[in-house]
């Protein structure tokens, strides 16, 4: 009995073989956008809603929120990636907020502030900040919150710098204690716009990854947002960009940085413009 295949049935599968490598291949090549929803948490009906965007969005929430906890079960049987939207502390003073971390205090009492934030949001993958326009200007309070995060979760956590502000040494402290990282590229609805700037700052998010390989958007669950990202990301494919989990653009820094961090934290943490809104700030969020 002749048990060899037909010459065309090898063939066959040896060009199914080479085309799943090429797939594969163009897949990883493709630009590359991650979409984080912040302030999730607050309210519950339009935080179902933006549960209900397509695809890999990843959602961030508010420690203490009324409606954190239920959402964040949602997401995660969801298989949605979550984060802990952290509230630090901004320039101004009328953006203060209860339970927000500050340069004010002292190790432990940031210390415990953070543990109970962290113990709020349940299956989160990272943090990023919310507001922090002077607290993420202040070298040994980002350093405190990076030990805390390690000491926690090792580095099983990643930073997104919301970047508040220009002045931010967020990510910077974040790499050097071994903590992937990432800084948001665009804010898609700033000040609360209509429907139109949205869309153009998401068209600008697509363009952005098209150049440079990956871009990161934060957005908000408010309903002109929705209402674009319903229309915008069912277009993923057509525009030729991938939507991805916020984990899949951070990056963890390499070395040894002991000795880098106290002497930064030495010479340059009283020298930050702590007093000054710098251009880019973006403190309601």
């Amino acid at each position: 009995m002749n048990l060899k295949r037909p010459v065309s049935f090898v063939y066959y599968r040896a060009l199914v073989f080479f085309m799943l490598i090429g797939f594969a291949a163009a897949l990883l090549a493709q630009p590359k956008i991650a979409l984080i929803i912040d302030d999730m948490g607050e309210q519950q009906a339009l935080g179902v809603a933006a549960l209900r965007l397509p695809g890999a969005v990843t959602y961030s929430f508010l420690p203490f929120a009324p409606y954190t906890q239920q959402l964040a079960e949602m997401a995660y049987f969801q298989g949605r990636e979550l984060m802990l939207h952290i509230p630090m502390q901004a320039i101004k003073p009328e953006e203060w907020e209860s339970a927000e971390l500050t340069t004010s205090m002292s190790h432990s009492e940031l210390t415990k502030l953070l543990q109970a934030q962290l113990r709020q949001v349940p299956y989160i993958a990272g943090v990023n900040n919310h507001k922090g326009s002077l607290l993420t200007q202040n070298y040994a309070s980002m350093q405190q919150v990076m030990q805390v995060l390690t000491d926690t979760y090792g580095n099983g956590l990643y930073f997104i710098d919301s970047q508040t502000t220009v002045q931010s040494v967020a990510r910077q402290v974040a790499l050097e204690f071994g903590i992937s990282s990432r800084a948001r590229d665009i804010f898609l609805d700033h000040d609360d716009p209509d429907m139109t700037i949205i869309r153009q700052q998401f068209r600008k998010l697509i363009v952005l990854a098209r150049r440079q390989g990956s871009a990161l958007g934060i957005a908000h669950p408010r309903p002109n947002t929705l209402k674009v990202l319903q229309d915008e990301l069912y277009k993923m494919a057509t525009y030729g960009v991938q939507l991805v989990p916020a984990s899949t653009l951070t990056r963890r820094s390499v070395g040894a940085v002991g000795t880098n961090r106290r002497e930064y934290s030495q010479k340059n943490s009283q020298s930050v413009k702590e007093n000054v809104t710098p251009i880019g700030e973006y403190d309601i969020f």
